[in-house]
């Protein structure tokens, strides 16, 4: 595996090998989404579980009322959340991409990293989305909860 300090979703998740022995992640999303979406308000944090990547694990609200929904960038364990978070939503609109952290994670499989954007390229993907109509489509969260 190689040296990995953050990769990145299509979907504003972040995900950063903390320990590649032990398979220890954090995960959270972007700052980018709070800079088309404003203040998030509310975080529903994942539930301690496993999930598939690209599974839901939680979901935001913005201060518009909108709702997103947030996807493992890998398939693994979620084994901690960031309670922090219950107390001060403030610490994910201030720092999303530190001590606004989601959850931590064991990866089960590293290969699935590769799947993922490098800096860079998640930059140039956002480029081009910025000049989509539609940014990234909103969560109608009570018509789907099934899927939660």
């Amino acid at each position: 595996m190689e040296n990995i300090e953050i990769k990145y979703t299509t979907t504003h998740e972040w995900i950063e090998v903390l320990d590649s022995d032990s398979r220890e992640c954090n995960i959270g999303i972007t700052e980018r989404i709070q800079d088309v979406y404003g203040s998030i308000v509310f975080v529903e944090l994942p539930i301690l579980d496993e999930y598939e990547q690209g599974e839901i694990i939680g979901r935001i609200e913005t201060s518009d009322g909108r709702n997103f929904y947030i996807y493992a960038p890998i398939s693994g364990e979620v084994y901690e959340v960031n309670a922090a978070l219950e107390d001060d939503i403030e610490l994910l609109n201030r720092f999303p991409e530190g001590d606004g952290w989601i959850c931590k994670f064991y990866m089960e499989n590293p290969n699935e990293l590769d799947a993922l954007l490098n800096l860079r390229e998640y930059e140039a993907h956002e480029e081009e989305e910025l000049n989509e109509e539609e940014y990234l489509p909103e969560t109608d969260f009570y018509e789907n909860v099934e899927d939660y």
